[in-house]
Protein backbone atom coordinates (compact mmCIF):
# COMPACT_ATOMS: atom_id res chain seq x y z
CA UNK A 1 0.00 0.00 0.00
CA UNK A 2 1.66 3.23 -1.16
CA UNK A 3 1.42 6.07 1.37
CA UNK A 4 1.92 9.78 0.86
CA UNK A 5 4.07 11.70 3.33
CA UNK A 6 3.46 15.11 4.94
CA UNK A 7 5.79 16.76 7.43
CA UNK A 8 4.71 20.41 7.37
CA UNK A 9 1.81 21.90 9.32
CA UNK A 10 1.58 24.50 6.56
CA UNK A 11 0.52 21.89 4.02
CA UNK A 12 -2.85 22.94 2.46
CA UNK A 13 -4.47 19.60 3.32
CA UNK A 14 -3.39 19.88 6.96
CA UNK A 15 -4.72 23.44 7.13
CA UNK A 16 -8.07 22.24 5.80
CA UNK A 17 -8.23 19.29 8.19
CA UNK A 18 -7.31 21.57 11.09
CA UNK A 19 -10.55 23.48 10.44
CA UNK A 20 -12.46 20.30 11.35
CA UNK A 21 -11.49 20.79 14.98
CA UNK A 22 -14.11 23.57 15.08
CA UNK A 23 -17.87 23.20 14.61
CA UNK A 24 -17.87 25.87 11.89
CA UNK A 25 -15.34 23.93 9.85
CA UNK A 26 -17.18 20.64 10.31
CA UNK A 27 -20.44 22.17 9.15
CA UNK A 28 -18.84 23.88 6.16
CA UNK A 29 -17.07 20.74 4.95
CA UNK A 30 -19.59 18.10 6.04
CA UNK A 31 -16.74 16.12 7.58
CA UNK A 32 -15.21 15.47 11.00
CA UNK A 33 -12.07 14.03 12.59
CA UNK A 34 -11.66 11.00 14.82
CA UNK A 35 -8.47 10.37 16.75
CA UNK A 36 -6.92 7.26 18.23
CA UNK A 37 -6.55 3.68 17.05
CA UNK A 38 -9.84 2.45 18.52
CA UNK A 39 -12.03 5.14 16.97
CA UNK A 40 -10.26 5.03 13.63
CA UNK A 41 -10.66 1.24 13.50
CA UNK A 42 -14.35 1.52 14.44
CA UNK A 43 -14.89 4.09 11.70
CA UNK A 44 -13.18 1.88 9.13
CA UNK A 45 -15.16 -1.20 10.18
CA UNK A 46 -18.49 0.63 10.01
CA UNK A 47 -20.42 1.91 7.03
CA UNK A 48 -18.87 5.35 7.51
CA UNK A 49 -17.07 6.86 4.55
CA UNK A 50 -13.50 7.39 5.75
CA UNK A 51 -11.70 9.77 3.39
CA UNK A 52 -8.22 10.17 4.87
CA UNK A 53 -6.09 8.41 7.47
CA UNK A 54 -2.93 10.05 8.83
CA UNK A 55 -0.58 8.06 11.04
CA UNK A 56 2.71 8.82 12.77
CA UNK A 57 5.53 8.12 10.32
CA UNK A 58 7.79 7.15 13.24
CA UNK A 59 5.44 4.40 14.42
CA UNK A 60 3.89 1.40 12.75
CA UNK A 61 0.20 1.78 12.01
CA UNK A 62 -1.95 -0.07 14.54
CA UNK A 63 -2.54 -3.64 13.31
CA UNK A 64 -6.32 -3.43 13.78
CA UNK A 65 -6.47 -0.18 11.82
CA UNK A 66 -4.33 -1.61 9.06
CA UNK A 67 -6.57 -4.66 8.67
CA UNK A 68 -9.72 -2.56 8.77
CA UNK A 69 -8.20 -0.22 6.19
CA UNK A 70 -7.49 -3.14 3.85
CA UNK A 71 -11.13 -4.27 4.18
CA UNK A 72 -12.71 -0.82 3.88
CA UNK A 73 -15.05 -0.60 0.86
CA UNK A 74 -14.12 2.98 -0.06
CA UNK A 75 -10.85 4.38 -1.36
CA UNK A 76 -8.93 5.99 1.50
CA UNK A 77 -6.05 8.44 1.23
CA UNK A 78 -3.32 7.19 3.60
CA UNK A 79 -0.66 9.64 4.78
CA UNK A 80 2.45 9.10 6.88
CA UNK A 81 2.67 12.32 8.89
CA UNK A 82 5.14 13.90 11.25
CA UNK A 83 4.44 14.20 14.97
CA UNK A 84 4.02 17.96 14.52
CA UNK A 85 1.29 17.41 11.91
CA UNK A 86 -0.60 14.98 14.11
CA UNK A 87 -0.32 17.38 17.05
CA UNK A 88 -1.85 20.08 14.82
CA UNK A 89 -4.87 17.81 14.24
CA UNK A 90 -5.24 16.66 17.85
CA UNK A 91 -7.37 18.01 20.70
CA UNK A 92 -5.64 15.84 23.30
CA UNK A 93 -2.50 16.69 25.26
CA UNK A 94 -0.87 13.48 24.07
CA UNK A 95 -1.64 12.86 20.36
CA UNK A 96 -2.43 9.20 19.78
CA UNK A 97 -0.56 8.74 16.54
CA UNK A 98 -3.46 8.28 14.14
CA UNK A 99 -6.28 10.49 12.87
CA UNK A 100 -9.03 9.92 10.30
CA UNK A 101 -11.17 12.30 8.29
CA UNK A 102 -14.73 10.97 7.99
CA UNK A 103 -17.63 12.19 5.89
CA UNK A 104 -20.81 12.94 7.83
CA UNK A 105 -23.48 10.36 7.10
CA UNK A 106 -26.77 11.85 6.00
CA UNK A 107 -29.76 9.72 7.01
CA UNK A 108 -33.22 11.02 6.13
CA UNK A 109 -35.41 11.01 9.24
CA UNK A 110 -38.69 10.40 7.39
CA UNK A 111 -37.26 7.53 5.36
CA UNK A 112 -35.67 5.99 8.44
CA UNK A 113 -38.90 6.19 10.44
CA UNK A 114 -40.91 4.67 7.59
CA UNK A 115 -38.43 1.81 7.21
CA UNK A 116 -38.32 1.15 10.96
CA UNK A 117 -42.10 1.22 11.32
CA UNK A 118 -42.49 -1.30 8.52
CA UNK A 119 -39.75 -3.63 9.72
CA UNK A 120 -40.51 -4.12 13.42
CA UNK A 121 -43.38 -4.04 15.89
CA UNK A 122 -41.73 -1.92 18.56
CA UNK A 123 -39.25 0.93 18.73
CA UNK A 124 -37.32 2.65 21.49
CA UNK A 125 -36.09 6.20 20.97
CA UNK A 126 -34.10 8.53 23.19
CA UNK A 127 -34.81 12.27 22.81
CA UNK A 128 -32.20 14.63 24.23
CA UNK A 129 -33.38 18.12 25.13
CA UNK A 130 -30.42 20.54 24.95
CA UNK A 131 -27.75 18.26 26.42
CA UNK A 132 -24.73 20.55 26.77
CA UNK A 133 -21.87 18.50 28.18
CA UNK A 134 -19.86 16.63 25.51
CA UNK A 135 -18.93 13.84 27.90
CA UNK A 136 -22.57 13.35 28.86
CA UNK A 137 -23.69 13.17 25.24
CA UNK A 138 -20.97 10.71 24.30
CA UNK A 139 -21.72 8.48 27.27
CA UNK A 140 -25.46 8.59 26.53
CA UNK A 141 -24.85 7.50 22.94
CA UNK A 142 -22.54 4.69 24.07
CA UNK A 143 -25.14 3.51 26.60
CA UNK A 144 -28.01 3.81 24.12
CA UNK A 145 -26.18 1.69 21.57
CA UNK A 146 -25.35 -0.92 24.20
CA UNK A 147 -28.98 -1.04 25.36
CA UNK A 148 -30.32 -1.58 21.86
CA UNK A 149 -32.00 1.82 21.48
CA UNK A 150 -33.16 2.19 17.86
CA UNK A 151 -32.25 5.84 17.47
CA UNK A 152 -31.41 9.08 19.25
CA UNK A 153 -32.75 12.54 18.47
CA UNK A 154 -30.76 15.59 19.53
CA UNK A 155 -32.90 18.64 20.17
CA UNK A 156 -31.81 22.00 18.87
CA UNK A 157 -29.35 23.71 21.20
CA UNK A 158 -27.54 20.49 22.11
CA UNK A 159 -23.76 20.20 21.96
CA UNK A 160 -22.34 19.42 18.52
CA UNK A 161 -22.53 15.70 17.82
CA UNK A 162 -19.08 15.74 16.18
CA UNK A 163 -17.30 17.53 19.00
CA UNK A 164 -14.03 15.72 19.69
CA UNK A 165 -14.86 14.93 23.32
CA UNK A 166 -18.27 13.60 22.27
CA UNK A 167 -16.60 11.35 19.72
CA UNK A 168 -14.09 10.00 22.23
CA UNK A 169 -16.80 9.37 24.84
CA UNK A 170 -18.95 7.36 22.42
CA UNK A 171 -16.15 4.77 22.02
CA UNK A 172 -17.33 4.26 18.45
CA UNK A 173 -21.06 3.93 19.17
CA UNK A 174 -21.81 6.85 16.85
CA UNK A 175 -20.80 4.71 13.87
CA UNK A 176 -23.48 2.13 14.71
CA UNK A 177 -26.33 4.20 16.16
CA UNK A 178 -28.62 6.45 14.08
CA UNK A 179 -28.55 9.98 15.52
CA UNK A 180 -30.66 12.86 14.23
CA UNK A 181 -30.81 16.57 15.02
CA UNK A 182 -34.39 17.83 14.90
CA UNK A 183 -37.05 19.90 16.65
CA UNK A 184 -38.11 17.76 19.60
CA UNK A 185 -41.70 19.09 19.81
CA UNK A 186 -42.18 18.23 16.13
CA UNK A 187 -40.73 14.76 16.65
CA UNK A 188 -42.94 14.25 19.71
CA UNK A 189 -46.09 15.27 17.82
CA UNK A 190 -45.26 12.97 14.93
CA UNK A 191 -44.37 10.12 17.30
CA UNK A 192 -47.61 10.35 19.25
CA UNK A 193 -49.69 10.69 16.08
CA UNK A 194 -48.28 7.30 15.08
CA UNK A 195 -49.23 5.72 18.39
CA UNK A 196 -45.91 6.16 20.17
CA UNK A 197 -45.65 6.73 23.92
CA UNK A 198 -43.73 9.76 25.22
CA UNK A 199 -42.08 9.55 28.65
CA UNK A 200 -40.48 12.72 30.02
CA UNK A 201 -37.85 12.62 32.75
CA UNK A 202 -38.58 15.33 35.32
CA UNK A 203 -38.64 15.94 39.07
CA UNK A 204 -42.13 17.45 38.72
CA UNK A 205 -44.26 16.66 41.78
CA UNK A 206 -46.78 14.81 39.61
CA UNK A 207 -44.16 12.48 38.12
CA UNK A 208 -44.10 8.78 38.94
CA UNK A 209 -41.17 6.45 39.56
CA UNK A 210 -39.38 5.15 36.46
CA UNK A 211 -40.11 1.52 37.46
CA UNK A 212 -43.86 2.11 37.77
CA UNK A 213 -44.31 3.04 34.12
CA UNK A 214 -45.82 0.54 31.62
CA UNK A 215 -43.25 1.18 28.89
CA UNK A 216 -44.99 0.62 25.56
CA UNK A 217 -43.42 -1.37 22.75
CA UNK A 218 -43.20 1.95 20.91
CA UNK A 219 -41.69 4.31 23.48
CA UNK A 220 -39.61 7.49 23.43
CA UNK A 221 -37.81 8.75 26.55
CA UNK A 222 -36.90 12.43 26.93
CA UNK A 223 -33.80 13.43 28.92
CA UNK A 224 -33.37 17.12 29.72
CA UNK A 225 -30.66 19.74 29.95
CA UNK A 226 -28.19 19.23 32.80
CA UNK A 227 -29.20 22.47 34.53
CA UNK A 228 -32.73 23.34 33.41
CA UNK A 229 -34.17 19.90 32.81
CA UNK A 230 -36.73 19.22 30.09
CA UNK A 231 -38.41 22.15 28.33
CA UNK A 232 -42.03 23.05 29.09
CA UNK A 233 -42.96 22.21 25.50
CA UNK A 234 -41.93 18.59 26.04
CA UNK A 235 -43.42 18.34 29.54
CA UNK A 236 -46.76 19.47 28.14
CA UNK A 237 -46.67 16.67 25.55
CA UNK A 238 -45.78 13.86 27.95
CA UNK A 239 -47.88 10.73 28.28
CA UNK A 240 -46.01 10.06 31.51
CA UNK A 241 -43.85 12.29 33.68
CA UNK A 242 -41.24 10.04 35.24
CA UNK A 243 -38.41 10.34 37.71
CA UNK A 244 -35.70 8.20 39.31
CA UNK A 245 -36.03 8.24 43.12
CA UNK A 246 -33.16 9.81 45.03
CA UNK A 247 -32.53 7.89 48.24
CA UNK A 248 -29.44 9.78 49.32
CA UNK A 249 -28.81 13.50 49.74
CA UNK A 250 -27.97 14.33 46.13
CA UNK A 251 -30.40 16.64 44.34
CA UNK A 252 -30.36 14.77 41.06
CA UNK A 253 -28.55 12.22 38.89
CA UNK A 254 -26.12 12.91 36.08
CA UNK A 255 -27.99 13.04 32.74
CA UNK A 256 -26.01 10.14 31.28
CA UNK A 257 -26.65 7.95 34.33
CA UNK A 258 -30.35 8.79 34.24
CA UNK A 259 -30.56 7.94 30.54
CA UNK A 260 -28.94 4.58 31.22
CA UNK A 261 -31.39 3.73 34.00
CA UNK A 262 -34.39 4.66 31.85
CA UNK A 263 -33.42 2.82 28.67
CA UNK A 264 -32.50 -0.40 30.47
CA UNK A 265 -35.72 -0.34 32.48
CA UNK A 266 -37.66 0.26 29.27
CA UNK A 267 -35.97 -2.70 27.59
CA UNK A 268 -36.56 -4.91 30.63
CA UNK A 269 -40.28 -4.14 30.74
CA UNK A 270 -40.71 -4.47 26.98
CA UNK A 271 -38.83 -7.78 26.80
CA UNK A 272 -40.70 -9.24 29.79
CA UNK A 273 -43.98 -8.76 27.96
CA UNK A 274 -42.68 -10.76 24.98
CA UNK A 275 -41.69 -13.80 27.08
Amino acid sequence: MAHESITSVQNPLIKRLHQLLEKKGREAQGRFLVEGAHLVEEALKSEAEVLTVLYDSERDMDAGCRQALNNHPHSVQVIAASAAVLAKLSETKSPQGIVAEVKKKQVNWDDWMTEKAAGQEGMLLLLLDEIQDPGNLGTILRTAEAAGVDGVVLGKGSVDLYNGKVMRSTMGALFRLPVFTRSLPEVADEWQAQGGQLLVSTLHEQSISYDAVPYAQKAAIVIGNEGRGVSDAMVERADYLVHIPIYGRAESLNAAVAAGVFVYEAQRKRKDRLI
